[in-house]
């Protein structure tokens, strides 16, 4: 049984090491990826759906009921959603740039001891003087 999520145990549910989840997935459930690949021909459906979808071409999969295939048009943003999809897998994604710029007011100090702060403010003032950091009180 897990511990109540409160401010006496420090914020966490589970011992170090301890598992969320100890008896693991039940037995004789299959995996989504496993099912898919099984079902759609090694994904070779699916790849092909999309390069229909890119070619703004609908693809053969069934239709809802109550709609007819000359009903459903493929838009522009599903045609940029496939092609994306396309590229990323094929292709890998492309570099994610990341703004990792915060401030320092965004984040309380209070937890911090006092030499801490002051290692924090000797990084700062060894990376503005471009002599590198201090990694730890040892220099």
């Amino acid at each position: 049984m897990a511990i109540a999520n409160n401010s006496e145990n420090n914020l966490s549910p589970w011992q170090p090491g301890q598992s969320g989840n100890p008896s693991g997935r039940p037995k004789g459930t299959r995996d989504l990826a496993g099912y898919v690949l099984e079902t759609t021909d090694g994904g070779k459906e699916l790849v092909d759906a999309l390069v229909s979808i890119a070619r703004s071409v609908m693809p053969n999969v069934p239709v809802q009921e109550g709609s007819s295939r000359k009903d459903q048009q493929v838009r522009p943003a599903d045609q940029l959603k496939a092609i994306e999809m396309l590229l990323d897998r094929g292709f890998g994604r492309s570099p994610q740039q990341l703004d990792i710029a915060h401030s320092v007011s965004d984040r309380p100090l209070e937890h911090l001891s006092d030499e801490t702060l002051r290692l924090l403010v000797e990084n700062a003032r060894q990376l503005k003087e471009g002599s590198g950091a201090v990694i730890d009180g040892d220099g």
